[in-house]
């Protein structure tokens, strides 16, 4: 089975969110269960950069707006070999960012990724002729869209089945009317039941709407979009009439970049029965933050944007009687601006206790994982969440708040039975967290306690096997029925 992916990052090499990892890592993945996946990507500067590229053709056309656009198709070889298409355009992606640079979004970025899920179908149907064609998040949903509502790359592609996956509901793709004609269909789709929303063009409506099934990224978060407002942010009754097709599938975690016992980022290695290693990683974290230890006190790691969908609003209105606390905390973060400053002003306040890292650094991100003895996600909402499971394979017991990946992957620690593999609260309140902090350190001031539930963690696995063979027999189901609706037909 061949299945083209396409999407807007990809990790290591062109990565701002958890996105990139799931790119990086759920190919290899398929790729292990026998299919031949294919990756079609923005031709970023930083991927060509660091990629071997070949020319497959220097002036492919994309219909765009009421013209003729071209572009290049370069060529390269991905993660295990898979190949990668790269959709070769200097105007829109030789940039130093992906989709901003510091802090502030590319003016232009619908107009980019509708000229990119253009191009990525054209490529699709033209080149590579897949049995799945997956596009993932509202970068992508054009090439969803054009499978169906453009009259030749629905010829080509007729075959193929369409797979959407959202990655996060709060990011959807909408922009004004008067830039609709940038997708060069017809204007019978811009209706309540195509991809008009709320007198706007929303891309991820009409990719949820023309696809043959859609997934996002963990079942809880599933659930939540299709139940509550506050989740499915306008889409849930679009939602609601996939049915069956749509599901929640927990992403994995990809274990070949983010596992101590052969992380090469880290000061030393180290696994669940050799854990001496840990403790060198502590020291040097803190040397490296300059933040002398405490006796008895848990490091609480964090690495995340900086938003309220993070739980950083909640986190400052505890953050001074956590303070209070027999712990310290060091954050990777940044994102918004005034949640910065307020953590940078806490930093001089708790000199001895807090330590804040408003650039992000992927080796620091490592360190951090590798020399913290808990992690903390105090979310208000969470898609699916990767660092958690990040925590858990590095021996960090997770504190999280009870939502989307998090409620599906964390669970609570039981003194009595040894039973669960975290911190967990359901409300999002200060209280709510600042107790769930209390249990973490109650738990971590007893040897035994602490032991059995770091063991937990390092034996929690969140691979990508699972899920990738989740996914394939989803696509088999779907060409199962494809095929009996055509000899139905006939």
């Amino acid at each position: 089975m061949k299945i083209a992916i396409v999407a807007a990052e990809i990790s290591p090499w062109a990565k701002a969110g958890g996105l990139a990892d799931v790119i990086g890592a759920f190919p290899v993945a398929l790729k292990k269960l026998g299919a031949e996946p294919v990756l079609i990507l923005p031709g970023y500067r930083s991927l060509l950069r660091q990629l071997k590229t070949t020319t497959v053709t220097e002036v492919a056309e994309n219909h765009f707006g009421h013209g003729i656009e071209t572009f290049s198709i370069l060529q390269a070889e991905g993660p295990a070999g898979i190949p990668l298409y790269l959709i070769g355009h200097d105007g829109f992606f030789d940039r130093e960012g992906i989709y901003a640079e510091r802090a502030k979004p590319y003016y232009d970025n619908v107009m980019r990724y509708i000229f990119f899920g253009r191009a990525a179908a054209a490529v699709a149907a033209n080149y590579i002729h897949p049995d799945v064609l997956h596009a993932h998040d509202w970068h992508a949903a054009a090439a969803t869209i054009m499978m169906n509502a453009d009259d030749d790359i629905r010829a080509k592609l007729r075959d193929a089945v369409s797979v959407y996956t959202i990655h996060n509901l709060a990011y959807q793709g909408v922009f004004d009317p008067v830039d609709y004609s940038l997708l060069g269909i017809d204007w019978s789709y811009y209706t309540v039941d195509g991809l008009e929303f709320f007198d706007h063009v929303n891309l991820m409506k009409g990719a949820i709407l023309m696809s043959d099934a859609v997934s996002t990224v963990s079942p809880s978060y599933a659930a939540e979009a299709l139940s509550d407002p506050d989740f499915g942010f306008g889409l849930e009754g679009v939602l609601q009439k996939k049915g069956a097709y749509f599901r929640g599938i927990l992403n994995g975690a990809d274990y070949s970049e983010w596992n101590p016992a052969t992380d090469k980022l880290i000061s030393a290695t180290y696994a669940p029965q050799h854990l001496e290693g840990k403790r060198v990683c502590k020291s040097e974290l803190l040397r490296e933050i300059k933040l002398a230890p405490r006796e008895g006190a848990p490091l609480v790691g964090m690495v995340s944007r900086m938003t309220s969908q993070k739980g950083f609003d909640l986190l400052r209105d505890a953050f001074d009687r956590i303070m209070q606390m027999n712990l310290q905390i060091v954050m990777l973060a940044n994102g918004d601006t005034v949640l910065e400053a307020y953590f940078r002003d806490a930093q001089r306040r708790y000199p001895d206790k807090f330590r804040i890292v408003d650039e992000f650094d992927n080796v620091l991100a490592h360190k951090v994982q590798a020399g913290c003895d808990s992690f903390l996600m105090p979310s208000r909402f969470e898609p699916c969440g990767l660092t958690q499971m990040y925590a858990m394979k590095y021996g960090d017991p997770p504190v999280v708040r009870a939502t989307g990946g998090l409620r599906d992957t964390v669970s609570e620690f039981d003194p009595k039975t040894g039973t669960g593999n975290g911190l967990v609260f359901e409300q999002y309140k200060p209280e709510d967290l600042l107790a769930a902090l209390a249990r973490m350190t109650a738990l971590f001031s007893n040897r035994e306690q602490w032991a059995r539930l770091m063991a937990n963690c390092f034996a929690a696995d969140f691979s990508w096997e699972k899920s990738a063979r989740t996914y394939m027999d989803w696509f088999e189901q779907l060409h199962r029925e494809r095929r009996a609706a055509a000899s139905k037909s006939h």
